[in-house]
């Protein structure tokens, strides 16, 4: 029973962040959008051909009847037909209201009601319209029933093929602010406030305790910024369509840099032997690339690169990580399963929660599972080597020397040791005063006797055992300094 509770005692910072995380998406599956009282149709007629609106007019059944969402962009301009608006002359005045990366030209009943720009057969002979536009329906216009909207629109300025050319459509009570509403963004503004002070607590801890591994945190929570603010950007400002694919562009780099950020601190922070971290970044890279190119729609392509970087960090973390981080690893899990599911939603507003409950309690109550205090350097070095353990103290190492993946310890005695750990590794178990002086070579600094120049500026360090060690020109200046600190 007491070996029970103290295993669950050792995870429970892994717990209760899953804990978080699970609330979080809770919250995004069951809690309500925001929502305006709006009508929108559930079919329009489409014309794929710029036929003419008398053309129109005199077939009132001709068209493809589909969902306004699932119009692709026409080779050159084409029609949308929305039959028996349900529109009413009593209550506010009304508008109808459409948005996306097309220009159009609007009729209600025959007689022209606005322009989102200037719709066109060519990139040449058309304006692109803004984003989102609201037209005023004069009531002298709407009848009974049988009112119809009829819709001219080019898509050549947007630059890709959108997943989603006509991305709303519906009848609302006029405003007369035709942006996207703020309050639509609220949920993300807020969360981006606290993704803000979570980046720099995170870069605070990092010059505190002296690890910058944790600055690939502050990264990858500073690309989530930029991301939601080129999402918010629609809320500030209604610009022209052709900026759209700048902004989704925008968004798509920083959830890159997310991604990428987050897989490069996992694995810094849950080391592995080798060249496997070089390649399994490299592997990663590729799989976003081939996603990216892949999909249509940076909504799909946005998603398609979130769920591929971070399902390799979640993986790299389960695998190297301890219990604790497989529990971080399991509520991490939820963020590419998310991207497949409910990709727009995602690039919305559920990454930004899920991050936010995910890290935002290992930071604040057990900060040490992310970035951990640096243990004291040890007075003993348990060098691994095939079937065997060597204990060595470390005042006695004069020198290290890489030997592949492997590394040579050389001792006062005379001896050589080989470890199973590549140099880096082992300088990390190491004293300060050990330091890395060459790509290849590291020395002790008590056993230094001299530092020499020779022709060609290069450097050697003359060792108390008789040997030399070259040095890096990039080392000399810093090692310089230390060694007269040292002497002093």
């Amino acid at each position: 029973m007491a070996g029970w509770l103290k295993a669950m005692a050792n995870l429970r910072p892994g717990l209760e962040s899953v804990g978080l995380a699970l609330l979080a998406l809770a919250t995004l599956l069951m809690a309500p959008l925001p929502t305006m009282e709006v009508t929108t149709p559930e079919t329009v007629r489409y014309f794929n051909a710029d036929i003419g609106l008398d053309t129109v007019l005199s077939a009132p059944t001709a068209g493809e009847p589909v969902a306004y969402r699932a119009i692709e962009r026409p080779e050159a301009a084409g029609w949308l037909v929305w039959d028996d608006v349900p529109i009413s002359r009593d209550g506010p005045p009304p508008a109808v209201s459409t948005s996306g990366p097309f220009s159009a030209t609007l009729w209600f009943n025959g007689e022209r009601i606005g322009e989102k720009g200037q719709p066109g057969t060519s990139r040449n002979n058309e304006t692109a319209g803004p984003i989102d536009s609201l037209f005023a329906v004069p009531t002298r216009l709407i009848e009974p029933d049988g009112n119809q909207l009829f819709m001219r629109l080019s898509s050549h300025r947007a630059g890709y093929t959108p997943y989603s050319l006509v991305q709303s459509l519906f009848v609302m009570p006029y405003s007369a602010e035709t942006r996207r509403p703020v309050r639509y963004y609220l949920p993300l503004t807020v969360l981006g406030a606290g993704l803000v002070a979570l980046a720099l607590a995170f870069a605070l801890r990092s010059w505190r305790i002296g690890d910058e591994r944790g600055l690939w945190l502050t990264l990858a929570l500073a690309g989530l910024t930029l991301a939601g603010s080129a999402e918010i950007s629609r809320a500030m400002i209604n610009y022209p369509y052709d900026w759209h694919q700048p902004r989704q562009a925008l968004s798509l780099t920083g959830l890159a840099v997310f991604g990428l950020a987050l897989l490069r601190f996992a694995q810094q922070r849950w080391t592995a032997p080798g060249r496997s971290a070089t390649i399994w970044m490299g592997l990663t890279g590729l799989f976003a690339l081939i996603a990216l190119v892949s999909m249509t729609g940076y909504d799909a392509k946005s998603a398609a690169v979130t769920a591929c970087l971070t399902g390799s960090a979640t993986f790299w973390i389960a695998w190297h990580g301890d219990a604790q981080a497989r529990l971080l690893a399991a509520g991490l899990a939820i963020i590419p399963a998310y991207a497949l599911a409910l990709p727009a939603d995602l690039i919305d507003r559920a990454i930004y929660a899920l991050v936010l409950g995910l890290l935002a309690l290992p930071a604040i109550r057990w900060p040490d599972l992310l970035q951990p205090e640096p243990a004291a350097a040890p007075a003993v070095l348990a060098l691994q080597s095939t079937g065997r353990l060597t204990r060595l103290a470390c005042p006695d190492i004069v020198r290290l020397a890489a030997a592949g993946n492997y590394t040579e310890v050389h001792v006062r005695s005379g001896a050589t040791h080989l470890d199973n750990r590549n140099l880096s590794a082992l300088l990390d178990l190491l004293p300060a005063g050990i330091v890395r002086v060459h790509r290849s070579h590291a020395v002790n600094l008590e056993h230094v006797e001299a530092l020499t120049s020779e022709v060609g500026s290069r450097y050697q360090l003359e060792l108390t055992n008789g040997t030399s060690v070259p040095v890096s020109r990039r080392e000399v200046a810093g090692l310089r300094e230390r060694l007269a600190g040292r002497s002093a």
